[in-house]
């Protein structure tokens, strides 16, 4: 197999399957920000409604321009210097924003899972609120150096060419990204918590007795932390794993036919990554009874509207099957 043939499935890869996850993920999101919003004053139904506004950033500074670039050979970068300078800004804010708030939704649960109603109760609204007031100014500024430092860098190549590349010339944000952003803050570091955080919650139900919160806690809240954690892990280890790979093996004199290969896999990790921030959506939708009659629900009323002619008819009992999904949050409370 040739280099060409290397970069054309590449270009195939990104533009079907790349297409296929931003459309989902759009739809997706949105459907969450319109679902999870009447629920909002739950804390983890509030860092999921912020990681859904978060995704759709991800998915739009982040995976529509690698799709055109790759698929398409449309590089804005190249050419408008703002863009160029920001779009990994956004990007790199959009996913780990999103990760973050995932990491702390799951460590929520955890909480409201303890029989203890000491840990109960540091599961709040307020304290919700905080760590995202606190969370999201330290990312923005962790970011911010690629707002200063990425400019259009122009190289002449032997044929006399001239070649444009949106890049940074500063060895430290270089080694800042390859080392800490992409397979810590991106990969390692989220997937250990949700791990974590994962098998607490699991023990911590098989140790509740009362069987009405057993069943109801691992139907409409368990069963969506472990579907997430899986549909996290599984795009994030490759991505985490080739980075690795390349930081390891930077110094190793590659053929081009080597460097093809490997940057068809890095091209293809690098879209398989976004299905953590667009499969949120489908995950709640298979894994929540109550999510999916919301879902049902909104379906029928926006039906409703469009056959009467955009009147708004009341839709009763959205918000009681609504806060189904935080249940766990009224059963009486057992101290030590």
């Amino acid at each position: 197999m040739s280099t060409a043939s290397f970069t054309f499935i590449s270009s195939q890869f990104s533009i079907y399957v790349g297409f296929s996850i931003f459309t989902l993920g759009i739809f997706g999101n949105l459907i969450n920000l319109r679902l999870l919003f009447p629920l909002r004053k739950n804390p983890s139904s509030f860092l999921l409604f912020i990681s859904s506004f978060f995704n759709l950033i991800a998915l739009s500074f982040g995976l529509l321009p690698r799709i055109l670039s790759i698929g398409f050979a449309i590089d804005a970068s190249l050419t408008n210097l703002i863009w160029c300078k920001s779009r990994l800004f956004f990007s790199y804010n959009g996913t780990i924003t999103s990760i973050i708030c995932i990491c702390f939704a799951s460590i929520d649960r955890f909480f409201v899972s303890c029989r203890s109603v000491v840990w109960r109760n540091r599961s709040n609204l307020k304290t919700a609120k905080l760590v995202i007031l606190i969370t999201i100014p330290i990312i923005i500024g962790i970011n911010i150096p690629y707002l200063l430092f990425y400019t259009i860098v122009q190289t002449k190549t032997d044929a006399g060419n001239i070649t444009r590349k949106c890049t940074t010339t500063n060895s430290g944000l270089i080694l800042y990204g390859n080392y800490f952003v992409r397979p810590v803050l991106i990969g390692l570091l989220p997937s250990t918590i949700l791990c974590i955080t994962g098998c607490l919650i699991y023990r911590n139900i098989n140790s509740i007795a009362s069987i009405q919160l057993r069943g109801t806690f691992q139907r409409n809240l368990t069963s969506m932390v472990f579907i997430q954690i899986i549909t996290f892990i599984i795009p994030v280890m490759p991505f985490a794993t080739i980075n690795i790979y390349q930081l390891l093996t930077s110094s190793i004199q590659k053929s081009s036919y080597r460097l093809a290969q490997e940057m068809l896999v890095s091209d293809t990790t690098n879209i398989i990554l976004y299905i953590s921030y667009a499969a949120n959506f489908y995950v709640y939708l298979i894994s929540s009874s109550s999510y999916r009659r919301d879902f049902l629900q909104f379906i029928l009323f926006c039906s409703n509207q469009n056959r009467s002619n955009n009147h708004v008819h009341p839709l009763p009992g959205v918000q009681f099957t609504l806060n189904q999904m935080s249940t766990i949050q009224q059963f009486p409370r057992v101290t030590h």
